[in-house]
């Protein structure tokens, strides 16, 4: 479990970085491909967290996460389709367990778990289902 001084810390950071790219893109209406190609630097940084490409990681956290967050049951699901957002402290619990379960620790999963948020929040948790989703056929 996170502190209360480390959750704010990383919902600051998750908030700079969503503010960072709204500003980049300047256009809230992008399609889903398009907010895609500006995660750049959280693609990074799960690249150096995991030592393997961000969208194979990401495909292995789809996995491990769809119950909460793709299935219309799921927890996060739920909150998404009613507020069109994720409570933070919820959604980093939920998300910490599973990157924990991937085999993140210490600040690897902090880095990675401020860019997985940042990634699901930026593109939304429907575009992020149907993209990684699609490809568990593939991984």
């Amino acid at each position: 479990m996170f502190s209360d001084q480390e959750i704010s810390q990383l919902t600051a950071e998750i908030d700079a970085q969503l503010l960072e790219l709204r500003s980049l893109s300047g256009d809230t209406s992008l399609k889903s491909g398009d907010k895609e190609t500006q995660l750049v630097k959280q693609n990074q940084a799960i690249a150096t967290a995991t030592k393997e490409p961000a969208k194979s990681f990401l495909q292995k956290f789809w996995k491990a996460a769809k119950a909460d967050l793709c299935e219309e049951d799921g927890v996060l699901y739920k909150q998404w389709k009613k507020w069109g957002d994720l409570d933070n402290k919820e959604a980093m619990d939920k998300f910490k367990v599973v990157l924990t379960g991937l085999g993140l620790t210490g600040n690897l999963l902090s880095s990675a778990l401020v860019a997985v948020m940042v990634i699901v929040l930026h593109i939304g948790v429907k575009a992020f289902c149907d993209e990684y989703g699609d490809c568990k056929e593939n991984s």
